[in-house]
């Protein structure tokens, strides 16, 4: 084994192991780990330092990343939320059941528009507040929100950050068309999957809190859900102007990802002139609206491209993507079925963002060997990585978040807690995935049900 391979998957699996313990903040280990790759490669030559900066990081992510967390700053100050959630709330008449669903169908639904990061974050506040004025156990709700965000935001370009990364994926692997993948090829390669997934759940669901539903409806407190239910949710909108516009440059940022292909934009560009449209429009605090982006996000992307970028120039990863299409048979069902959950269970014990950073060059690679209709593979990294994050809190960002805020507000969700009912709801998505995928493999590129 080459010096320079093995000192890069050293840095490599250090690093991951930061991110993993939780001892060192990810994005300070993500960074870190960026510079012992940057100086290991100018040392034995894998990289340059303009390299860094033109072949590294990808910048369409980073970009469509900030553009969309400037656009949610302003939604932030109109109160649509919190509107949202009380509607929710009137809408399940105080049945502990439908607010499990109704709430994950919420952060469903927005998290196709919105990344699910993000709509965890603005949602599991209100979803606190409101479960503790009916005197009722948010745990399950949120769990459900958390879990109904990762499937929901797979259907989508901006949904799941691992989608925004594959989007971005390098066109010179096989599969991955010249101006990557576009808005409607998620839409169209992964929706029907997620619509069955999301109806499967919810039975599931049923069964699994049907107990629980019954004890928690006999402990709502009577005169809160009446104070509840009269409410009405227009009241908590804090400027009907400030919606209106947002709203209106949200619709009009949708329609540019749906036809941004044709137009030959980039996502990032979508999303960047969105936020100059809704700053421009609006005329918010700027230094507010900024301060809300992160900052701490952005740079762990950062690091983590530049990391991945080193190992796969090392060749590492080539070897990885070899010894799986061995195991494999160069079999595209095999392929596709091992990558599918190979990436499930990784989500599951490590953030699905990193372990899509480090999948994307094996994807590439293995893409590359197989030729001609591995594009599949892309879409079964994209399942793998959004479905697989619910199997521990600790697989996405959007359950270590959800996590953190409910111990903050006094509600504890262990790790045995989360796995009990989030490994069941990944087996039987990714077992769904499994057979969406292996239907698409057999009948053609395009999935019979669906046009195109």
């Amino acid at each position: 084994m080459e010096l320079s391979l093995l000192i890069s998957a050293v840095i490599f699996v250090a690093t991951y192991g930061a991110i993993i313990s939780g001892r060192v903040q990810r994005s300070v280990a993500a960074m870190v780990g960026a510079v012992l790759m940057v100086v290991a490669g100018l040392y034995f030559g894998f990289y340059t330092e303009a390299g860094v900066i033109e072949k590294a990081i990808d910048w369409n992510t980073i970009g469509l990343l900030l553009g969309m967390m400037l656009i949610v700053g302003v939604l932030e100050d109109t109160g649509l939320f919190e509107a949202l959630s009380i509607g929710v709330s009137k809408l399940s008449k105080g049945r502990y059941f439908y607010m499990i669903v109704l709430f994950g169908l919420l952060t469903a639904v927005s998290s196709t528009t919105i990344d699910n990061v993000t709509t965890i974050l603005l949602v599991t506040p209100i979803t606190l507040s409101i479960c503790s004025e009916l005197e009722v156990d948010p745990r399950p709700i949120l769990l459900v929100e958390v879990l109904f965000s990762n499937v929901g935001g797979v259907a989508t370009l901006v949904g799941d950050p691992p989608n925004i990364m594959i989007s971005g994926a390098d066109p010179s692997y096989l599969g991955v068309p010249s101006g990557g993948f576009s808005y409607m090829d998620f839409i169209h390669n992964l929706a029907p999957t997620v619509i069955i997934c999301v109806v499967s759940s919810i039975i599931a669901f049923k069964l699994l809190f049907a107990e629980k539903a019954q004890k928690e409806n006999s402990k709502i407190k009577q005169k809160a859900l009446r104070s509840l239910l009269d409410r009405d949710p227009t009241t908590v909108v804090k400027d009907w102007g400030l919606l209106k516009k947002s709203l209106s440059v949200l619709f009009f940022v949708i329609l540019l990802f749906v036809v941004h292909h044709e137009l030959g934009l980039m996502p990032a560009s979508v999303a960047l002139i969105g936020a100059a449209l809704i700053l421009l429009l609006t005329r918010p605090n700027v230094e507010r609206i900024v301060s809300r982006v992160k900052w701490t996000t952005l740079l762990f992307f950062a690091g983590l491209f530049v990391i991945v970028h080193g190992v796969s120039e090392t060749g590492l990863l080539t070897e990885v993507a070899t010894g799986v299409m061995n195991l494999t048979s160069g079999s595209i069902v095999l392929s596709t079925l091992a990558i599918l959950f190979v990436t499930a269970f990784g989500s599951a014990i490590v953030d699905n963002i990193p372990f899509t950073a480090a999948m994307i060059p094996v994807v590439g690679s293995m893409s590359n060997q197989l030729g001609m209709g591995s594009s599949i593979l892309w879409w079964a990294l994209a399942l793998g990585a959004g479905f697989g994050g619910n199997g521990t809190y600790l697989g996405s960002s959007a359950g270590v978040i959800a996590v953190k805020m409910s111990e903050d507000h006094g509600s504890s969700i262990s790790f045995k807690y989360w796995f009990k009912y989030g490994a069941v709801v990944m087996l039987i998505t990714a077992g769904i995935a499994a057979l969406m995928l292996t239907l698409q493999i057999i009948t053609g590129p395009h999935i019979p049900f669906l046009p195109g």
